[in-house]
């Protein structure tokens, strides 16, 4: 009833103002022109130039989603050169109701802040810019659709650009990920590898908007052709999908490798949502998908379908200066249903 109330009041405030122009065409511009901020005074009196206070508001999404969105922003502070700070809130499906390794922004659970600025030296400031939705639509308008699932070329190499002036991970983080490569993945294998994410789960579910579900068969025959005229000695499968291990174990025995201690499902039910007793299950889930993401992007090939996961990888892996040797990224185009599995 509050919405309805709230949309009541303003159509009234837009009717009362229907003649000023200038009004009617910054509405009908929202969500269309990426300059739009808002500006605030900080609460400190020492003059400095804006920062960019890049508020991640809840989602729902996953981990990559949310981080991809986040490289769009960087690139409107980068474009306009503003100082960025960025804040995940407590809404983040990866945040835990405790600090992590000393902070309660759960960006910082991961990565350090990308000018050196936190928080609290922001709202010290004098000047503070708040990020608005619109303004991803600058980094958006590098590609030729507005499906989200469509990426050129041109948007993937500028978000690799993006990625390597901004984004580090914590020290303990980026520590922690290379002993679980070398431990894990990279020890014993002396050829290529070929990086395979398979996104299960809940894209089953063939959500309107989202891509058509690639079946486990779809992505087994286009490792099998790349497996004939290519020599890798191993695969390494980066999947929420327990039934897509147990499947390629049989068909590619002794050449498949996997993170064993991550949360996975058999079902149609998303990992991200997935309860747990283990100590910090939300961050940990974070931190699985890290952890897969980087090391797909230290792969010699990748095969992927269409996922957020599979694009942070081509996007790093251009940030490190490097291309995949092989890249297959199967394509089934999307849904456009209404009527069913459209939640």
């Amino acid at each position: 009833m509050k919405s309805i109330k709230n949309k009541l009041e303003f159509a009234g405030y837009c009717y009362t103002h229907g003649d000023d122009q200038r009004f009617v065409q910054t509405v009908k511009e929202t969500g269309k022109r990426p300059e739009f901020v808002f500006l605030e005074k900080g609460e400190g009196d020492r003059i400095t130039a804006p920062f960019y206070h890049i508020y991640m508001e809840e989602s729902k999404s996953g981990f990559f989603a949310d981080h991809n969105k986040l490289l769009e922003y960087l690139f409107f502070a980068d474009f306009y050169q503003l100082t960025p700070v960025v804040e995940y809130t407590d809404q983040f499906c990866y945040a835990e109701s405790h600090p992590i390794n000393g902070t309660t922004n759960p960006f910082e659970y991961f990565f350090e802040q990308p000018a050196g600025v936190g928080l609290d030296e922001m709202r010290n400031s004098s000047t503070i810019i708040h990020s608005r939705k619109d303004n991803i639509m600058l980094a958006k308008n590098l590609n030729v659709k507005q499906d989200g699932y469509t990426k050129s070329e041109n948007y993937l190499e500028q978000m690799a650009r993006i990625s390597s002036k901004y984004i580090r991970l914590q020290p303990r983080i980026r520590e922690w990920i290379e002993k679980e490569q070398e431990k894990n993945i990279f020890f014993a294998v002396q050829g290529n590898i070929l990086g395979v994410h398979i996104r299960g789960t809940d894209f089953k579910r063939n959500y309107n908007g989202h891509p058509v579900a690639v079946t486990l068969d779809e992505y087994e025959e286009e490792v099998d052709n790349l497996l004939n005229c290519k020599k890798y000695e191993k695969i390494f499968l980066a999947t929420d999908d327990e039934n897509a291990i147990e499947q390629f174990e049989r068909k590619f025995s002794g050449k498949v490798i996997f993170y064993k201690d991550v949360i996975r499902s058999k079902g149609d039910e998303t990992v991200m949502k997935s309860e747990s007793d283990r100590e910090d299950h939300h961050f940990k889930l974070g931190l699985e998908v890290l952890r897969d993401m980087y090391t797909l992007a230290q792969c010699d090939g990748l095969i992927a379908g269409l996922s957020q996961v599979s694009f942070a990888a081509r996007i790093q892996k251009m940030a490190m200066g490097k291309q995949y040797y092989d890249m297959r990224i199967l394509d089934k185009g999307l849904n456009y249903h209404k009527a069913q599995n459209c939640q």
